[in-house]
């Protein structure tokens, strides 16, 4: 659980300073579950230039509640929880000095969205908030007021969960148990959506030992720690903890859980292997014309339809091809039949969006394709967003193993339906 938090203050002296404004957002992760938002009378006077730069004048905060009036709901709000702001360490230190006048020892741990921006999102001009959100597209009002810097984070923050493909925001802020119960166990399965999205679970030293995806999290988790095969009760006996991240879309679930499980390597999951690219699949043009189908080597700069680690499996696919379409790869026959293959084993467009279901009723997910390749996916809700591509491809997840990931894209939409499918190329 975190605590999403800006305050505003009175400037001055450094450490002598009050807070005029503070803004609240307690987020699990997925969504704001409880906010407070409070302007605060700091008792002292609000240097000029603080005053211009947010609006907030002595006038205006003469008859807000002072800090001891709002100090237990702070507390309430953001209890358990981990605090995280734009450079923290100013909004952290302010809050602590307030407690710290009144005889209180506040201590939370804490992230700052500057540092987990300039570690996750590398290569941006500035990392000030109202530069750093505008080029991720992110909309900002309120700009210096509490409330609409911390929902700008807020943004931020979610941006930068899903940016962090190594885990590192969340593993370290795991809270460890000594046992797993059946009684722990209800309580972290009562906390999972049945939603769709991608799941991790993590032994007693917080390692991840499983990452798995499905249309109901609740539901799939559950049946890990149920089931009576081998893996089920190997799973039980070492699992302390389970975190997830919802993806709306089950496509873009099935990439991540591919990608994760490549990465990670859990101990549970069944290895996935790495093809070594050999030899490919491509589609020629004979002296008559004709289109036919050959193997030959591979090379990084040519766009193939498939790719083999070997000679024999090629050929084998090959003549499979060969029997489901009724074309011989060597031989001249109708076009079309080979229309229908390469229709079949390649993207729809050269370069294209899929775009489907979000996270939630206002969020749309997005698939991109480069030149016939898989580039990453990622979440927008607004129109400038999908429309600016150089915004759009800032906040993709760019995932590193990516051989087999057109093979998942096809073999799904094939199955299954989308919202739409942008041609990049006409619409350009």
């Amino acid at each position: 659980m975190y605590s999403i938090i800006d305050v505003e203050t009175t400037g001055g002296k450094f450490n002598q300073e009050g807070i005029t404004e503070i803004a609240i957002y307690k987020f699990d992760g997925v969504k704001i579950i409880d906010q407070f938002i409070s302007l605060i009378n700091p008792e002292i006077p609000i240097q000029p230039f603080v005053q211009q730069l947010t609006g907030i004048t002595d006038k205006l905060v003469e008859k807000a509640p002072k800090f001891f009036q709002v100090a237990k709901r702070i507390l309430e709000i953001t209890d358990n929880s981990i605090l995280v702001a734009h450079n923290s360490s100013f909004d952290y230190r302010m809050i602590k000095i307030e407690f710290e006048r009144l005889g209180y020892d506040f201590k939370l741990p804490q992230l700052c969205t500057v540092q987990l921006s300039k570690k996750l999102i590398p290569g941006i001009k500035s990392y000030k908030l109202g530069n750093l959100v505008k080029s991720l597209g992110i909309p900002i009002s309120n700009r210096h007021r509490a409330s609409g810097d911390a929902l700008a984070t807020v943004e931020l923050f979610k941006i930068l969960l899903l940016k962090d493909s190594k885990k590192e925001i969340l593993t370290k802020l795991i809270i460890y148990k000594e046992k797993s119960t059946k009684s722990k166990w209800f309580e972290i399965i009562n906390k999972l959506p049945n939603e769709t999205g991608v799941y991790y679970l993590y032994n007693f030293d917080g390692k991840l030992i499983y990452i798995g995806k499905s249309k109901n999290i609740k539901n799939r988790v559950n049946q890990h720690l149920i089931g009576k095969s081998n893996k089920s009760l190997n799973i039980q006996l070492e699992s302390s903890d389970v975190s997830y991240e919802k993806t709306g879309s089950e496509l873009i679930a099935l990439l991540k859980e591919n990608n994760e499980i490549k990465k990670h390597k859990p101990k549970f999951n069944k290895k996935l292997k790495t093809v070594v690219k050999k030899f490919a699949l491509e589609v020629c043009d004979n002296k008559n014309g004709n289109k036919f189908l050959r193997i030959v080597h591979y090379s990084d700069d040519q766009h193939y339809l498939e790719y083999y680690s070997s000679l024999k499996i090629a050929n084998r696919r090959l003549e499979k091809l060969n029997k489901i379409y009724g074309i011989n790869g060597i031989s001249e026959k109708d076009d079309s039949l080979i229309e229908i293959l390469i229709n079949d084993l390649n993207y729809k467009h050269q370069n294209m969006l899929i775009i489907d279901k979000g996270r939630n009723v206002n969020e749309k997910s997005v698939i991109m394709i480069k030149d016939y390749k898989y580039l990453g996916y990622g979440f927008f809700n607004l129109n400038h967003q999908i429309n600016n591509l150089e915004i759009l491809e800032s906040l993709l997840i760019k995932n590193e193993y990516v051989e087999n990931s057109k093979e998942l894209i096809l073999n799904y939409l094939r199955k299954n339906n989308c919202d739409k499918i942008i041609d990049l190329d006409l619409k350009n």
